[in-house]
């Protein structure tokens, strides 16, 4: 009897834990939003999570950015027809698979502009890149460009997915499915500077004598 006493009080143990754990969190988050309420507390916050906060910032302008010239893109090329000729072979690619994909351009002239802006800014204000010689900049544009090519894949496959292959084009639905596929590169991208386009190098330990 005492043996399974002891089973069921360890088997309840974890999920108490959780549990507690979860109530810690909710109750850390209530904290951060009773100091937002201050300016005081809106000034601790931002100083203790710039790089974070200006990253969103500028994340939102990235996004409107190319949120609006994917619009007036699309207003202005509506169909594969219309795009420049040199992206002709994508969309002949696509068409051997019978469809028409009209996104293609838009997505990837949006991208051109959000991501010049987003390089300028972020370098600057949120990485605090230290790199200043000419090759040292030229290979972190290389690596940030490399990085956001991963990324413009992703984008690009995410529209193909929800709006090219299903034939949803246009309306309430495309913009949508764009906002979503922006999200997710967001966080893509918000990582790979990180880790690998504006990574710090550790400083070295010192010998002890």
């Amino acid at each position: 009897m005492l043996k399974y006493f002891l089973e069921r009080c360890e088997s309840k143990a974890p999920r108490a834990r959780r549990k507690g754990e979860v109530k810690i969190k909710i109750a850390e988050i209530k904290e951060v939003l009773r100091t937002l309420k201050t300016k005081d507390g809106r000034r601790e916050f931002y100083n203790k999570h710039k790089p974070m906060v200006l990253y969103i910032l500028f994340g939102v302008g990235t996004t409107i950015i190319s949120l609006g010239s994917y619009v007036v893109l699309r207003i202005l090329f509506p169909d594969a027809a219309s795009a420049p000729k040199w992206l002709s072979w994508i969309y002949k690619i696509t068409a051997m698979f019978n469809i028409d994909s009209n996104t293609l351009f838009p997505v990837l002239a949006s991208w051109i502009f959000a991501n010049l802006f987003s390089f300028f800014m972020t370098r600057v204000y949120v990485f605090d890149s230290q790199a200043h010689s000419f090759w040292r900049v030229m290979l972190e544009l290389a690596k940030f460009f490399a990085s956001r090519i991963a990324t413009l894949i992703v984008d690009m496959l995410i529209m193909f997915l929800l709006v090219d292959l299903p034939h949803l084009h246009g309306g309430f639905y495309e913009f949508c499915a764009k906002i979503f596929s922006n999200l997710v590169v967001l966080i893509l991208n918000y990582i790979l500077s990180k880790i690998f386009v504006f990574r710090k190098k550790k400083p070295k330990k010192k010998k002890s004598e």
